[in-house]
């Protein structure tokens, strides 16, 4: 075999993506790359690096005094009135006042419990996470209005707008990548000199974070040959390769897989070669002295089973936010199904559907459990087909891979009968996630489904009673759909609880590679597109029939308000365990079943809302208290209603709606001042509101002990009542706490 030596490769994956567990694209690259050669490929997961830094003590009272600087919180104390447009810097400059110090000191511990065995404790879990919370939101308010989260990253600037990304690259005081960056990427790659930097975008929240990168290294290291790819520039690549100044960022593009064309790129730049006929990539030809855009023609995929298995090696796993590392594997590419109508993963990822044999498969998973020492698997896929279903299991039983995994799946009744999921389960497969979309058959078939209501229980049913936690992928708002059609599915949801685990609801979105974009008058809607949207993806329209999207919307908040209701993994700070990825499949792993498991969630609820006076009760530790001139749990209210929510920039498209912030402001009464307390306890992670009396009776209780304490003082009374009560309801909300409560982690399962 050649060796391609003196070329070193850096391959970068870009803030903004889950913390729990690494990205599967930049290994399977690596190995490919180095299965042909190029032994000198590094892996930058940038991602999990901000995160650590940004989780940083010294860093989160740096951002606070920041805040305290840009967000001063005496700046709302002259104002007569508090109006939407400034609810958002009140509640972020209202809670840095109140919460920075403890979540400062406790942060590291919260790291340490995320990453531990007191991971699995209830106890210490929930309060880690809500630290972790709030520590992103003292980070955002340091870079307000950008807001940096688990889930997203936002700024002010449109990401549909090559313009404003571009902007967004180059504003130091909102843009809290461009220090981290300086900081603590760019000197290990000046030192390293990579001849290639690979910058892979699955997200939208991920482009000005891989821009601003880009451009910062290539101001640093002109002569190195920066390219991107992945799942996000298959939608929008050649939009964005047309943008006047993109150039300045990246110097090409590599469309769908990139396997084939990456290494075609690193031998040609290698050989001093052109790279006309490197097929899916786009480049700018700059030989001419200025950079003249450059399309080639699209190549041909690989063969799954000729890939090497994904290589790890170099990423960081002892900073991601997990206990215990879930390892993703890609069994598929592309859909066996491809006909649902608003689904785009068909046409993007490819080209083409292909699949490994379950021999290869198996051959990767047992490599990757002996080198990494984790035998859990996330296997990548739009939904397992069915002779994989078949044939994956007694592969992986035959070979004793001993691994727990967890998949995407479609609904399969021939696939999913009893038998076939008391297999799965023996295989190791813990939980499935499926695309029911909706209860009206109806739209079902409007869909392109093919699949009927009977089998979607059905399949849900074996799966449960086998010992398989699933998921229902669900959505709200498809062209045409009723109020009452959605109000169908969250009753049908409901009425399945007891078979169906989680929900993952949105609103339907319509961009321009789905069924519904390029045929709009099937689905009875007119596109309303925005020719100043340079980027634009997702598109706004006009229903004829049925809701709009407005009232699609409204729609999602009551059918997510039913399902907090009715489902024990939604209610209150349960649903943390859902939001982090991965982090409830570890509960499965360990030995818990889904019905113990939910058993703890109705456990954890009911005793959250227990609000009566145990006598024992007392201060949460880390307690601290600032005094306000609005009302904080306002101004989340407000900021919490449909109207708020729609003035922000979408969480699946990162774009903002016109007119939104202009309407919310109109709706939206503006407060009135009013003498508060914000709460914060360090112990419990936890905020509350309180009257000034109430601050000074939370005052007292702190120097008596225990409320118990505290009402031995008092005589029998209204005011021992008052207080018992009040201490009754800061118990609920997490600023008083039970000490001799036993932990809830006692009930769960084992090895």
């Amino acid at each position: 075999m050649i060796q391609r030596q003196n070329f070193p490769v850096t391959l970068v994956f870009p803030p903004q993506g889950h913390f729990t567990q690494p990205y599967l694209a930049l290994p399977c690259l690596k190995g490919w790359l180095r299965s042909h050669g190029f032994e000198d490929v590094e892996l930058l997961d940038a991602n999990i690096e901000a995160y650590d830094a940004f989780l940083d003590g010294a860093y989160i009272e740096r951002c606070a005094e920041r805040v305290a600087q840009r967000l001063p919180l005496e700046r709302f104390a002259a104002r007569k009135t508090l109006g939407f447009r400034d609810l958002a810097a009140f509640r972020a400059a209202s809670e840095c006042a109140a919460s920075a110090a403890a979540v400062a000191a406790r942060i590291d511990d919260a790291k340490a419990v995320m990453r531990g065995g007191a991971f699995f404790d209830s106890e210490r879990y929930v309060p880690a996470v809500r630290t972790i919370y709030h520590a992103l939101r003292i980070v955002s308010a340091a870079h307000f209005p950008s807001e940096l989260t688990p889930h997203n990253f936002t700024m002010r600037y449109g990401n549909d707008r090559s313009a404003e990304v571009l902007a967004a690259t180059l504003d130091e005081d909102e843009n809290p990548f461009i220090a981290f960056y300086r900081e603590r990427v760019l000197p290990r790659l000046v030192a390293r000199k990579p001849r290639v930097l690979g910058l892979s975008i699955i997200y939208g929240s991920q482009l000005v974070p891989a821009l601003t990168l880009a451009r910062l290294v290539k101001a640093a290291l002109p002569d190195c040959h920066i390219t991107a790819g992945g799942g996000f520039l298959a939608y929008i690549g050649q939009k964005l390769m047309n943008a006047p100044g993109v150039d300045g960022c990246l110097d090409s593009l590599v469309f769908h897989e990139g396997e084939a064309p990456l290494l075609a790129l690193c031998e040609a730049l290698r050989d001093g070669r052109p790279l006309g006929t490197i097929g899916s990539l786009s480049w700018f030809d700059r030989s001419s002295g200025h950079a003249r855009l450059v399309e080639n023609e699209r190549g041909h995929p690989i063969k799954l089973d000729d890939a090497p298995a994904p290589d790890f090696e170099g990423l960081p796993f002892h900073l991601y936010l997990s206990p215990e590392i879930v390892v993703p594997y890609d069994v598929n590419r592309g859909c066996y199904y491809g006909e649902c109508t608003f689904c785009t993963l068909p046409t993007v990822i490819g080209p083409g559907y292909r699949t490994r044999s379950a021999k290869t498969i198996v051959d990767h998973v047992i490599q990757l459990r002996d080198k990494l020492g984790t035998s859990h698997v996330n296997f990548i896929t739009d939904c397992m087909p069915p002779g994989l279903l078949r044939d994956l299991p007694e592969e992986l039983i035959a070979r004793r891979a001993g691994i727990h995994w967890w998949a995407d799946a479609r609904v399969e009744p021939k696939a999913y009968t009893k038998e076939g999921c008391e297999r799965l389960v023996e295989s190791g497969c813990r939980k499935l996630l499926f695309g029911f979309e909706t209860a009206t058959p109806r739209l079902l078939k409007l869909m392109k489904k093919g699949q009927s209501l009977k089998s979607v229980v059905d399949v849900a049913r074996n799966c449960s009673e086998a010992g398989i936690s699933v998921t229902f992928f669900a959505m709200v708002g498809f062209p045409s759909e009723t109020k009452a059609e959605a109000q169908a599915t969250v009753d049908f949801l409901v009425e399945h609880a007891d078979i169906v685990r989680e929900v993952s609801l949105q609103t339907f979105h319509i961009d321009e590679e789905n069924h519904v974009f390029r045929n709009p008058a099937e689905f009875s809607v007119r596109i309303r597109s925005d020719p100043t949207a340079d980027l634009q993806l997702y598109h706004d329209y006009e229903a004829e029939v049925g809701m709009t999207q407005g009232e699609a919307a409204e729609m999602f908040e009551r059918m997510m308000a039913a399902l907090r209701a009715r489902y024990p993994l939604f209610s209150g700070d349960n649903i943390f365990w859902f939001m982090q990825k991965s982090h409830y499949f570890l509960h499965l792993a360990r030995g818990t079943s889904p019905d113990e498991f939910v058993a703890r969630c109705q456990r954890r609820a009911a005793l959250r809302a227990d609000d009566r006076p145990h006598p024992t009760l007392d201060v949460g530790a880390g307690l601290t208290s600032v005094a306000i001139p609005f009302s904080w749990a306002e101004a989340v209210a407000g900021l919490g209603t449909a109207e708020a929510r729609a003035a922000r920039p979408e969480f699946l498209t990162g774009r903002y709606v016109a007119d939104a912030e202009e309407e919310a402001a109109a709706h939206l009464k503006p407060l009135e001042p009013t003498e508060r307390a914000l709460i914060y306890c360090g112990e419990t992670a936890e905020f509350a509101e309180v009257r000034p009396d109430g601050a000074r009776a939370l005052a007292a209780l702190r120097r008596a002990g225990s409320v118990g304490a505290l009402a031995g003082t008092l005589p029998p009374g209204a005011a021992r009542e008052n207080l018992e009560r009040f201490a009754g309801e800061l118990a609920r909300r997490g600023i008083l706490v039970r000490r001799e409560e036993p932990s809830l982690t006692s009930v769960r399962g084992t090895r």
